[in-house]
């Protein structure tokens, strides 16, 4: 046991400012299209509450998957507008600035969704994840087709997949793929092996950019004050934050 890691003081999202004036890469806002927030006036007080606790810029990055067949790049398009005018109507002002992103699934669809043009950050960097258990058929090769047609890929929560360790990492990251962590693991809130792996990763400098993958704000809430950042964790993160900022 590092007992070290129970005396050092640490510190929280909040206390410690990473989330002041941030730039948030990935979450499920957009309401009703996924997993992730069902309704407009939840996703309202979600908003509220993130421009509240600091962050200035977010990506709305509902999955499109097979699971979610209805969503494509054109329907989400119309989604985020719709939402985005609904706010300008009803005069909510008080929220970060907000763009639309997508998260894809690394599956036999993807070839169709690249075909209708991806929904990107900063024109070219695209956010895609995979199965936790096992990766999809063709996994390099489908990463290695993005790069040829000019796509940065961000694998999200890389942290999260069950069947990576640090050689697949390494592979990644020699093929041009940006990591994404998910940077709540870090309080604990997946567990431990999730939490140990993630902090391996960004002790290494693995990571490129960080977001929060906010599906529910009852989830959230209390895991941004959990004081468990630890000085060095937190100069990591805020080089990510930084790196985030150059996607918007």
């Amino acid at each position: 046991m590092n007992f070290l890691r129970f005396f050092t003081p640490r510190q929280s999202f909040i206390s410690s400012a990473l989330l002041h004036d941030s730039t948030d890469i990935h979450s499920h806002i957009l309401p009703g299209v996924d997993d992730g927030i069902s309704n407009y006036p939840e996703a309202v007080e979600a908003l509220r509450w993130l421009k509240n606790a600091g962050v200035g810029r977010l990506y709305l990055t509902p999955h499109i998957m097979s699971d979610f067949s209805k969503n494509t790049s054109a329907t989400l398009s119309a989604h985020f507008d719709s939402f985005i005018q609904k706010l300008e109507n009803d005069g909510i002002t008080d929220i970060p600035a907000l763009q639309l992103g997508a998260e894809y699934m690394l599956e036999a669809a993807l070839a169709t969704h690249k075909k209708d043009g991806l929904l990107t950050f900063a024109g070219r960097h695209v956010l895609v994840e995979t199965s936790y258990i096992t990766p999809p058929l063709g996994f390099s090769e489908i990463l290695e087709n993005l790069l040829e047609n000019n796509y940065s890929p961000v694998l999200a929560h890389p942290e999260r997949y069950q069947y990576m360790d640090m050689n697949d990492y390494e592979r990644l990251k020699n093929q041009g793929i940006k990591l994404q962590l998910n940077f709540i693991v870090l309080t604990g809130i997946y567990g431990t092996v999730i939490r140990e792996k993630a902090e391996h990763l960004l002790q290494e400098d693995m990571y490129d950019f960080t977001g929060s993958d906010m599906h529910r704000l009852s989830r959230h809430r209390d895991v941004y004050s959990l004081q468990k950042l630890s000085e060095k964790q937190i100069l990591k993160l805020q080089k990510l934050f930084r790196n985030n900022r150059s996607l918007w």
